[in-house]
């Protein structure tokens, strides 16, 4: 099937394939182009915008489909895949489909977020983001009471759980009752010290064996680290010391002379930023 063409402006009517007119054709209307195929308008171009599978575009690109495979963006063999997005001509973002396998989700705006909303009920509410000024990922960025934040296991619908309207933090725990509610066992470092050391910001548990000699612990700074906890114990009988130096100048007890711990007997220390207080000791009956 040909058509004859002209230059310059002419007037036509719809363009229909003889064999099936009804069906197959280009019509033609006032700012409107619709080609169909199987007596449904596939592609339409109506004032400014282009529509598929719909008739009515409502946007600058409508697509629109029964099927569950409405759009499919298909790159090359070992090519990346991408949707992108710009604004005045500039690309801001895009997600690609990587030659390696994995789903790249980009924002090209230096120090700019990912941010993925939820509608509840006719409320939107921000529930996750990632945050490109400090390459942080944020939870409930928004401080939503109602945003709340829960990882499940196999056996537990809520093996961490962040209540966001009772600013309590729950581990396998449901509903948390304090600032920290652990259901469950756990674990601190636990480490034997024979010889001096200086204790680290990743030990907790301590035990000193002074049976070889005398053995000096030496506290980190108490600064920076509110509220941490060290537990000593001794585990020898004999007649060695064992004792416990403050960072320079930093006291401990209200006295910047070293604590000793007796065999067999135990203390608990705990800073307050800016020294270190006993809140616990054992003492072994003589």
């Amino acid at each position: 099937m040909a058509y004859k063409y002209s230059t310059g402006p002419r007037e036509l009517g719809d363009i229909k394939y003889e064999g099936d007119p009804a069906e197959t054709q280009i019509d033609f209307e006032d700012d409107f182009v619709a080609l169909k195929t199987g007596g449904n308008q596939v592609l339409v171009v109506s004032g400014s915008n282009v529509g598929v599978g719909t008739a009515v575009p409502g946007y600058n690109l409508h697509i629109a489909g029964a099927s569950s495979a409405v759009t499919f963006i298909d790159g090359a063999a070992n090519t990346d895949a991408f949707l992108r997005f710009g604004q005045g001509g500039t690309l801001k973002s895009y997600i690609k489909q990587g030659s390696g396998g994995n789903m790249v989700i980009t924002n090209e705006t230096a120090d700019k977020d990912i941010i993925f909303n939820v509608k509840d009920d006719s409320t939107e509410r921000e529930a996750l983001r990632i945050n490109g000024d400090v390459a942080e990922v944020v939870v409930n960025e928004g401080s939503e009471s109602l945003v709340d934040f829960r990882v499940e296991s196999t056996s537990y619908t809520h093996m961490l759980y962040v209540d966001g309207s009772a600013n309590k933090v729950g581990i396998r725990q449901t509903t948390p009752t304090s600032g920290l509610h652990v259901n469950t066992s756990f674990a601190t470092a636990i480490i034997t010290k024979s010889a001096n050391a200086t204790i680290s910001a990743f030990q907790h548990t301590i035990l000193v064996d002074c049976a070889a000699g005398n053995v000096t612990l030496t506290l980190p700074t108490a600064t920076g680290c509110t509220g941490r906890m060290y537990i000593i114990k001794r585990i020898d009988d004999s007649a060695n010391a064992a004792n416990i130096s403050s960072n320079g100048s930093e006291e401990i007890e209200g006295s910047t002379d070293s604590a000793s711990v007796p065999g067999m007997s135990s203390i608990v220390l705990q800073s307050d930023g800016s020294g270190w207080w006993k809140v616990a000791e054992y003492i072994k009956a003589p």
